[in-house]
């Protein structure tokens, strides 16, 4: 492993002296941007271009998702089975080719929805084995104990570009046409594959000594088995499965009637529910900025506790603010702060754990199955949250999720988690777990 610097730096200037990961790190960065900017240019060219129906724009963001569900855990075992930096390029060049197919069409007047949905779709599933591969690739180039750091910069990179993306993209939009911004689009994901083809490091060659013995070549079919049972046999990764489905099916089902709670309930007026979700996402960007204090005051299982407390906070606040005065505004927005603050702690910490744990020929698809168990919640969230509200109103729904949030609480509470002081806790239990199942 390179880039080795004995100094422990401050994590903004973490990157410095470590070029592989800065490479890495851009590349992330790029992508996740890009992606942000697809979110809106691809409902804009239907809506502009192609007088796309309510339903098809509905469609195209079903399409962009669904490669989640479909591919999520077969990913995880493919991207073991493959190079994880080769992954990287060829989805970041396929996604780069695809989306120029469509300003190209444009041109040429043959765009169609039809071919806008095929692109769509792809685009989401390299999105799928992107995700999964690039951390497989960054346990290969930081220290196992730089790993929290090494998250904490690529959650800030997704925190800013999930709160500036949107923004950017429409003051793309108003400077340029819809199929130009897309080829812009296209550009950072061609800088993306050069940030990562610029990567130099000894990336390990898949290892087949995990395999069943009494088989040449096991099946996919058994490596995903494999990864689910290592995650049913560590204490850890079930924990960390189970609150973080509980926490996205509880938010997602905040989501799905939080809006009408603003305009309707507290009668909000558009500028004010702005503020409200602004308020949102600078919460996510502290959350990152406050991470490192945080885990040196209390340690990395508190931390995750107390970032669980901080969601349960915000939620019990959405639920007592009443009417349209400044006041409400203030407590809704400092709630909605709080939730998505516990983000990215929550998140960081866990998956920081989550590689140190894991042996790193079961990375990808214990990393897929913790994806597929956890964000397979946020469909049935939004599907729960939206009869809630329809049953018992949007005042009394936002009140149940706001109680609900104690539960991932108190969860984080009588888990195993809040014993984990430091990343170095989990770094002999890793070994001593290879070496127990391996040896």
């Amino acid at each position: 492993m390179d880039d080795v610097v004995s100094a422990r730096p401050r994590w903004w200037s973490f990157a410095v002296g470590r070029p592989n990961f800065r490479r890495l790190w851009c590349a992330q960065s790029v992508s996740v941007f890009g992606s942000q900017v697809s979110l809106i240019a691809f409902p804009l060219i239907a809506i502009s271009l192609l007088d796309a129906s309510v339903s098809e724009v509905g469609m195209l963001a079903s399409l962009e998702r669904a490669p989640f569900l479909l591919f999520g855990l077969i990913a995880g075992v493919l991207v073991d089975r493959w190079r994880p930096r080769l992954v990287l390029l060829i989805t970041d060049w396929i996604r780069a080719a695809v989306l120029g197919l469509i300003p190209v069409a444009a041109f040429f007047d043959v765009l169609s929805i039809e071919w806008l949905f095929v692109i769509t779709f792809a685009v989401g599933s390299c999105t799928v084995f992107f995700d999964i591969a690039y951390q497989s690739v960054l346990t290969s180039v930081v220290e196992s104990g730089d790993l929290l750091t090494a998250n904490r910069w690529l959650e800030t990179s997704r925190s800013v570009a999930e709160m500036s993306g949107p923004g950017v993209a429409a003051g793309l939009l108003k400077v340029v046409s819809v199929p130009v911004s897309i080829a812009v689009d296209a550009l950072s994901f061609a800088f993306s594959a050069l940030f990562v083809h610029s990567i130099r490091s000894a990336e390990s060659v898949p290892s087949k000594a995990p395999r069943d013995p009494s088989t040449r070549d096991a099946s996919i079919w058994s490596e995903f088995k494999a990864g689910l049972r290592y995650i049913r046999e560590t204490s850890f990764l079930r924990w960390n499965a189970a609150i973080g489905a509980s926490w996205n099916l509880l938010y997602q089902a905040l989501l799905a009637v939080f809006f009408v709670y603003l305009a309707r309930d507290l009668d909000l007026s558009a500028t004010n529910v702005a503020i409200v979700v602004l308020a949102g996402s600078f919460g996510a960007v502290l959350g990152v900025l406050a991470m490192g204090r945080i885990n040196k005051w209390c340690g990395l299982g508190w931390g995750i506790v107390l970032s669980m407390c901080m969601t349960s906070a915000g939620g019990i606040l959405l639920a007592t603010a009443d009417g349209s005065s400044l006041p409400a505004i203030a407590i809704v927005g400092f709630g909605f702060m709080l939730i998505n603050a516990s983000q990215p702690i929550f998140n960081v910490n866990v998956i920081s754990i989550r590689q140190m744990i894991t042996p790193d020929h079961l990375m990808g698809r214990t990393t897929a199955a913790i994806r597929f168990l956890v964000w397979g919640a946020l469909p049935i969230g939004a599907l729960i949250g939206g009869f809630l509200g329809e049953a018992f109103g949007t005042r009394s729904t936002i009140v149940v999720i706001g109680a609900g949030f104690l539960i991932p609480a108190v969860m984080t509470l009588i888990s195993p988690i809040r014993r984990i002081r430091d990343i170095s806790d989990v770094g002999t239990k890793k070994s001593e777990q290879t070496t127990s199942k391996e040896g």
